[in-house]
Order: structure tokens, then sequence, then C-alpha cells
């Protein structure tokens, strides 16, 4: 008798324990798949049935605003922020090839000095006119050591925007949205607007010749409709075509409850990317219609996918940053990886004198 309760004790441990380690294997695959968002993957929706809010037709809407009537549709997005400063560089009636904005952190004073010492200059292209201005937020503190030197150096360039919004990663679309207000009110009669950030090389040569072969290729193939049509669609850039990090660590992690589908639009990364004026108003009017997103490249994909406008890829403009020789620059818009100023300043340089002589 004892010992088959001992043997039916014994079995019942055995069988216990198994059922611990099923639990336990269960467990930790629910937490693998909760870690990884491997459910998230699995139940997201098909980017067919895309219809992220406002579920609406923009472009008649968008009409109505840009005639300056109101809109038949109350708008649900709207960044109520100041502009701190301001600047006469550019006027709604002066005509501009180019404007350049520079989206700028509070403390890269180095990286806006190398700016302006090299495409930051005004007019850096002789005959063309071209301005530029440095977007910044703010750290919270109006008597820190850091926006005290900024207000020196807005006395002495008056070349910064600041915007009274707290400036971090996650705020980035806050910032670019801004910008796209400042240029709207301030500076709407730009041809084209490149907006960049302050450790990307760039040359204003290469986006001014880019954007006038794009206007003689449209003359050439199209009718004057379409052309008008093509010019008032322009969003150019390094053209991603992916889908939403589901990583719970990753810094770009989306949840469904935030983006249910399974892709994103096709998107300009932020870096650098080219705007024409009426692409510029229509993504801006647009944005009043478009629920805000936290990551700004993929914002304005969103935006330019629900206002019909499609991201044209340019081989010239590089979110990475190009191996430099001074031959392989010769055709490069953009490139990324510029956080040493001294480095900007000398390839800036050796680029202009081997154009000079070359071209």
């Amino acid at each position: 008798m004892f010992s088959e309760n001992s043997k039916r004790l014994s079995d019942y441990k055995n069988m216990w324990r198994k059922k611990q380690k099923y639990i336990l294997s269960a467990l930790v695959v629910v937490v693998l798949c909760n870690f990884f968002g491997i459910g998230d993957y699995l139940f997201a929706r098909t980017f067919d049935d895309f219809d992220y809010p406002l579920n609406v037709k923009l472009e008649p809407i968008i009409e109505e605003v840009l005639s300056g009537s109101e809109p038949s549709v109350k708008p649900i997005n709207f960044y109520p922020y100041r502009f701190l400063t301001n600047s006469g560089k550019c006027n709604t009636i002066e005509k501009l090839d180019l404007f350049i904005v520079i989206k700028s952190a509070m403390k890269n004073f180095s990286k806006r000095d190398a700016i302006r010492k090299t495409y930051g200059q005004d007019n850096v292209v002789p005959g063309r006119i071209v301005k530029s201005l440095f977007f910044l937020g703010t750290d919270g503190n109006p008597k820190s050591e850091t926006q005290k030197s900024i207000q020196k150096e807005m006395e002495l360039y008056k070349d910064i925007i600041q915007i009274g919004f707290r400036d971090n990663y996650y705020n980035n679309t806050i910032k670019t949205m801004m910008s796209f207000r400042w240029v709207y009110e301030h500076c709407s009669t730009a041809d084209f607007y490149l907006f960049t950030d302050d450790d990307m090389y760039i040359s204003v040569n290469n986006v001014l010749n880019y954007v006038q072969e794009q206007s003689e290729k449209s003359s050439k193939k199209d009718t004057v409709k379409d052309k008008i049509d093509k010019d008032k669609h322009m969003l150019v850039g390094y053209v991603f075509k992916s889908t939403p990090q589901r990583f719970k660590t990753s810094k770009w992690w989306v949840s469904l409850d935030e983006y249910p589908w399974d892709r994103w639009p096709p998107y300009v990364t932020a870096g650098a990317y080219i705007v024409s004026n009426q692409s510029m108003k229509v993504i801006y009017v647009g944005s009043f219609f478009v629920k805000h997103f936290r990551f700004d490249d993929v914002y304005l994909g969103i935006v330019a996918k629900k206002v019909g406008i499609v991201p044209i890829h340019c081989p010239g403009i590089y979110f990475y940053k190009k191996q430099y020789t001074r031959e392989g620059y010769k055709e490069v818009i953009a490139s990324h990886g510029y956080g040493d100023h001294d480095e900007l300043i000398k390839v800036w340089n050796e680029q202009q004198g081997f154009n000079s002589l070359v071209g």
C-alpha cells in the first residue's frame, strides 16, 4: 500500500512538472510574440484598405482653403505654437528660385556656423535668388545658458526662426509642419523649397539643376495642361517603401492602435527633400485634415498620399553618408552624416573648386 501511494505521488509530481513545463513554455511563447510584435504583424490591416483619418476626399477641401473660402469640413489638426522670432530674409512679394529650410537643434551652434560658410550663404549660386533660415524649438527654459547663447546668435545673424515647442525627437513632426506654416505665411513665392537637417551636405547648384531638368523633361513629353499639373505636385527625395516596426523595444515602434496598416505609404526621408511651391501649399493645408503622426517623414508620406502627391525618388539624395571622392560627389544633391562641421566646410569648398574647373 505504501509503495503504491508513493508511486501515485511520484506520478502526480511528474505530471505536474510536465504541466509546469508546458505552461512555462506557453508563457515564454506569449512573451516573445508580444516582445517581437508578431501578433501585430499578423493582425495588421492590408494597406489596400488605407483610410487614415480624416477619411474624406481632400482635394476639393484644399481648394476651398486656398481660394480663401471656409472649408466644408472642420479641420482636425493644427499646431498651436508661436513663432518666438521672425526674419525679413523672405517675404510674400520677392520671387525666389529656392528657399532652404534648415531644421536644427538648439545646441548645434558649430553646425549652423558651418552651414553659413557653405550652402547657407544667401544667393550662393550666381544669378539665382536663394535664401535660407534655421528652424529651432526650445528647451523649455528661457533662462538657460543655451537659450542665452541662441539669443546672441539671433541678434548677430538674424537667420533663426525659433518656435515655442519643446524640441525632441518625437516632436519632429511639429517642427516640420511649423516650418511649412512659416514659409506658407511668410515666404510663399519661392519656386522650390529644400527642407534639410543640419547634418547634411548640400549642393545648392545641383538642387537647382535637378529641378530645372525635371521641368524640361515635363515640357518635352507632356501637354501644357499635364505640365501645369506636374509642376503643382513635386515632392522629391530618397523614397522609402517599408513596413511599420512592431518590435516593442524599437525607437520606431508603432502599435496597431496608432497605425493599423501593414505598410507605410511611400515617403521621402526627412534628412533632405525638395518641394515645389504648389506642393508646399497643398501639403500644409492638407495637414489640417490629416491626423497627427509622430514620425515626420512618415507623416509627410501620409499627407502626400491623402492629397494625391506621389513622392519622386531622386538618386542624388542620400539618406546615408555617401563615401566622399572629389569626382564621386559631382552629381550629389544631398548626403547625410556631416556632423563634423570642419568636414562639411572642407568637402563643400573642394566641390566648389572642382565644379568651377570641370564646368
